[in-house]
């Protein structure tokens, strides 16, 4: 049986708990949102999140791991330099940027050698489902550019990629 080192499982402590606290702010964001599609989209997208971190809480345990609570998750540090997002073209905005950074680093993930084949397992079925949260977002903030203008949301999503990079 392949063996998972201790700094792998805090990383997979640390994708469960991200995941989790991106599911829980999209819910709470669904609660305030308007308009039907937006709302299933949100809710959908809360949803997928919130089973990730089961899923991940699953590979965790089916790898011989012990689940433990993380404070420290992608959102925070987002956070500890932005502050919260207050409009909801900043919250999917930053959805946006940090879901391709998630996209990324899981594919980095992927392709590392000797990642556990569970670990494997799940981090493709993470990003077979990340491609469905990138392109609803990228679909909203499409339409944004004519109700908002392409003026604010580019600037929006240039400040959130430059604070990510």
């Amino acid at each position: 049986m392949m063996q998972i080192t201790q700094r792998e499982l805090d990383v997979l402590n640390f994708y469960r708990a991200s995941e989790l606290h991106g599911g829980l702010c999209l819910g709470q964001v669904a609660q305030r949102a308007r308009g039907s599609e937006l709302l299933l989209e949100l809710t959908r997208h809360s949803a997928e999140e919130v089973m990730h971190a089961q899923l991940w809480t699953e590979t965790i345990l089916a790898v011989g791991g012990d689940v433990r609570p993380v404070r420290d998750t992608y959102q925070a540090r987002y956070a500890a330099v932005l502050g919260p997002p207050a409009t909801l073209l900043q919250v999917l905005a930053l959805t946006q940027v940090f879901e391709r950074r998630v996209y990324r680093h899981f594919t980095e993930h992927l392709r590392r050698p000797g990642t556990h084949p569970v670990v494997c397992a799940t981090l493709r079925r993470m990003l077979d489902e990340e491609k469905g949260h990138l392109a609803w977002v990228r679909r909203w903030l499409d339409r944004q550019k004519s109700v908002r203008g392409a003026g604010e949301v580019e600037a929006t999503m240039r400040h959130y990629a430059a604070v990510d990079a």
